[in-house]
């Protein structure tokens, strides 16, 4: 059984018990991780993953919750810097959604499966989605009506949706697009963060002019 990098005994228990659990959850899913399995891989007694999240809905909750909050911090630090007045606020309003999630704060590989399988997963992950990633959503979504104040509330919260389905697509790094395209290895992550940024971007603007010509 493979150990998280970070498993050193001079980590404090409750964070090696979260870096074990997010790898767990990665490759077996909710169903599959077993409690006693997180605490091998944490190098700690089971008792102990008891004794600080109750049980597996708590130490799931509090794998999101921790990933969650490292991202948004980062998003709403880089939003808050952003001129939404520029040409290119689109543009910026995009990077500062997309390129934490890419970084460290996204939590590489193990939180990317996670992360995808929130969004189309059963009850539990959609209360997981509301609680710790709609009310940032609200913040962008009302960042791009400054920017775009002409577009409506519907087509800037598709706008919004479509652009994580790409981050969706992407986060997991799994070079499938440098397969299908027969390239080699896959670019770094600030060119990755260019082309979504410019996808999403693009999209959004065009679906805006869209809606402006058939009303």
């Amino acid at each position: 059984m493979n150990k998280p990098a970070d498993s050193a005994s001079t980590l404090p228990a409750r964070d090696r018990i979260l870096n074990a659990a997010e790898i767990e959850f990665s490759e077996e899913g909710f169903s599959g991780a077993g409690m006693k399995a997180i605490a091998q891989r944490a190098e700690v007694a089971q008792g102990l993953l008891h004794y600080h999240f109750a049980n597996k809905d708590g130490l799931y909750e509090a794998v999101i919750g921790r990933r969650a909050g490292n991202i948004n911090a980062e998003r709403l630090a880089r939003l808050d810097r952003v001129d939404l007045a520029a040409p290119d606020a689109v543009e910026r309003v995009m990077e500062a959604l997309l390129r934490p999630p890419l970084g460290p704060a996204g939590g590489g590989r193990a939180y990317a499966r996670i992360f995808a399988g929130l969004l189309v997963g059963v009850a539990r992950d959609q209360r997981m989605v509301l609680e710790h990633y709609d009310p940032v959503a609200r913040r962008f979504i009302a960042a791009l009506q400054t920017a775009c104040p002409g577009a409506s509330p519907q087509i800037l919260a598709w706008g919004y949706s479509f652009a994580i389905g790409a981050l969706v697509a992407t986060v997991a790094r799994n070079d499938r697009p440098e397969r299908l395209a027969g390239t080699g290895a896959s670019p770094d992550v600030d060119t990755i963060v260019a082309r979504l940024v410019r996808f999403a971007s693009g999209g959004l603007r065009a679906a805006i002019a869209a809606e402006t010509d058939t009303n």
